[in-house]
């Protein structure tokens, strides 16, 4: 039930969202999010982070690339979902809205098959446990873009205020 929440929350941001944002999604390449986020672009970040070494860096890189091309018509599809729900936002039926939510679904569902076949690739040229860093960073990347991009829709910054309010009157939990 909290999955089914929360995807209908990303999706009803996607649907209250301005033209302005999807302009900046864009405009912006997602490296240049990365960029602005982190302050190093993507290939720095996991390339400090995993400690490639000279002898594993064309390798790496190779694997990166192939990658990240392989992953850019999903993130290309998502960009145009979220912009179908904001252009049709006044006309969706529940028709409508069902198969564009199972869209996103499948979305998000061909980029774990995307990254399950990369694992081996990854597995082969840095080993199980850097393998396993490398896509629990590229997923706290993908995540943090999100995040990034969605603080900038009205419903999530209506959201944020309410949260920052509704905190000011908590106590701190203390230990017993």
């Amino acid at each position: 039930m909290r999955v089914l929440f929360f995807l209908m929350m990303m999706i009803i941001s996607g649907i209250t969202a301005t033209a302005q944002t999807f302009r900046m999604v864009n405009d912006v390449a997602n490296e240049d999010l990365v960029t602005t986020i982190f302050g190093k672009t993507k290939v720095a970040l996991l390339t400090d982070y995993l400690k490639i070494s000279a002898i594993e860096e064309n390798a790496f890189q190779s694997a990166l690339m192939e990658y990240e091309n392989d992953k850019s018509p999903w993130l290309s599809e998502r960009i145009a979902l979220l912009k179908m729900y904001n252009a049709e936002f006044s006309s969706l039926d529940n028709a409508k809205l069902n198969t564009l939510t199972k869209q996103l679904i499948n979305n998000d569902l061909e980029f774990g098959r995307l990254q399950m076949r990369y694992f081996r690739k990854m597995n082969k040229v840095l080993g199980a446990t850097r393998a396993a860093q490398f896509f629990q960073l590229d997923n706290y990347i993908e995540q943090s873009t999100r995040v990034y991009i969605q603080k900038q829709l009205p419903f999530i910054q209506e959201l944020e205020s309410d949260k920052q309010v509704g905190a000011a009157h908590l106590k701190p939990l203390t230990m017993r």
